[in-house]
Order: structure tokens, then C-alpha cells, then sequence
């Protein structure tokens, strides 16, 4: 039987797979705004992460954004 430790031990992720999206998020009042949506895999642990962003941000700040 294999027991992966090295998945217990806090990493810094390292994020690959990275898809940027822009698609329009709706407001409380009711008006349409453009959203920035982020989804990335980290290589090492495989753990996925979905975060999304209220305002239209550019591609390189997106990815700086993703820690």
C-alpha cells in the first residue's frame, strides 16, 4: 500500500491549467456587470480552485491575483 506524506505537508501551490473568462454577473439592482473568471490546477497536489472577480480585470492581473 502507498501513503503520499508529502500531501499533508503545506505547499506553495503552483498553478497550471490557468483558463481566464469574462461572462456578465447580475447585480442585486438588477443591471449587468462583467465578471472576471479564474480556474487553475495546482501540479504538485492537483487541488482545483474557482474564484471569481466582481469587475472586468486584465489577464496578467488575474493570474498574479491567483497567490
Amino acid at each position: 500500500m502507498k501513503f503520499d506524506f508529502f500531501s499533508f505537508i503545506p505547499h506553495a501551490h503552483k498553478w497550471h491549467n490557468i483558463i481566464v473568462s469574462r461572462k456578465g454577473a447580475v447585480a442585486p439592482t438588477g443591471r449587468t456587470h462583467y465578471s472576471t473568471h479564474i480556474q487553475a490546477q495546482c501540479q504538485r497536489c492537483g487541488e482545483r480552485i474557482h474564484k471569481v472577480y466582481y469587475r472586468d480585470i486584465s489577464d496578467k492581473q488575474a493570474r498574479r491575483w491567483l497567490g
